[in-house]
């Protein structure tokens, strides 16, 4: 998993938490420019990570994708049904490929 996709997530959960804080309004916008310092916080952080310590930092993200594929096998069918529902709604033969 690439440090940027981490931390998009890691923002992506600090937004929720803080939406959380804010008593759950019914607006809410996940925007770039409002976590922008957020992201950039967790990019410097885990490629900080990365370089201090890269054998932890390794260990750190196998667990990540460990926890995720385990995640991902508990899904089992209802996750495929829904997948194939999502698919159909995307018009794959009328996009790009550019």
């Amino acid at each position: 998993m690439p440090v940027p996709l981490l931390a998009l997530v890691a923002t992506a959960i600090y937004a929720a938490l803080f939406w959380k804080t804010l008593g759950s309004p019914g607006k809410f916008n996940f925007t770039g420019n409002q976590f922008s310092e957020t992201y950039m916080f967790h990019v410097k952080f885990l490629e900080d990570l990365k370089k201090d310590v890269p054998k932890k930092f390794h260990c750190m993200m196998a667990d990540i994708y460990e926890s995720v594929q385990a995640l991902k096998r508990k899904g089992g069918d209802n996750q495929a049904d829904e997948h194939r529902k999502a698919l159909a709604l995307l018009d794959l033969d009328g996009m790009g490929e550019d």
